[in-house]
């Protein structure tokens, strides 16, 4: 049995570990030198404000000061903004918002969108051209981890893996769950122990 729980560590710390591999943007830490968000970009993350997040607008935040990007490069003809909150109003304790844009056009593209993550890592592992992407967060309690690969079209959510800290056993409890084949397969992993 302990073979077992070894096992089953040794695959979440794999997993995990690969998910720091490529460029990475956190949550709750400034951008070291952020990028200039376009006009196209603060149009959008405006009207987001309008709707999702009316009560930060209300709060004053100038739209054009409340975030922070980071350049980061999808592959080696294409580099796109990484943008999140500068305001934890935008935030919950899991995370804040990110959104991916694709600023090679005239036009800012939304490539991608996250309500919520406390770390978003673009993978070296790259699908059909582009990077997957790995968002994670949580807390000492309970954590996540999701993957989305790009699909030609868009990114699209292939793994997911919740754990949550149970204090009867003194372990993390796991579920993953992850698309093979076109169908979602769920796993539910032994009681974890914490070393």
């Amino acid at each position: 049995m302990r073979i077992f729980s070894y096992f089953i560590s040794l695959v979440l710390f794999l997993l995990s570990s690969s998910i720091h591999a490529g460029d990475a943007v956190k949550a709750n830490q400034a951008i070291d030198t952020p990028a200039t968000i376009p006009g196209a970009v603060i149009d959008y993350l405006t009207k987001e404000i309008d709707t999702a997040y009316a009560e930060c607008e209300q709060e004053g935040l100038i739209v054009s000061k409340a975030f922070e990007a980071k350049t980061v490069e999808l592959n080696s003809s294409l580099k796109a903004l990484v943008v999140k909150p500068r305001s934890t109003c935008f935030c919950t304790n899991d995370g804040c918002p990110m959104w991916l844009f694709d600023t090679s056009g005239q036009k800012a593209k939304l490539v991608f969108e996250s309500s919520m993550a406390g770390l978003l890592t673009l993978s070296d592992k790259k699908t059909k051209g582009y990077p997957d992407i790995n968002i994670s967060g949580g807390s000492s309690g309970y954590g996540y981890e999701v993957r989305y690969v790009w699909d030609g079209t868009e990114y699209q959510e292939t793994y997911t893996q919740v754990w949550v800290w149970n204090p009867d056993k003194k372990c993390n409890e796991a579920e993953i769950e992850q698309l093979k084949d076109g169908k979602w397969v769920k796993t539910s992993l032994a009681c974890l122990k914490a070393n």
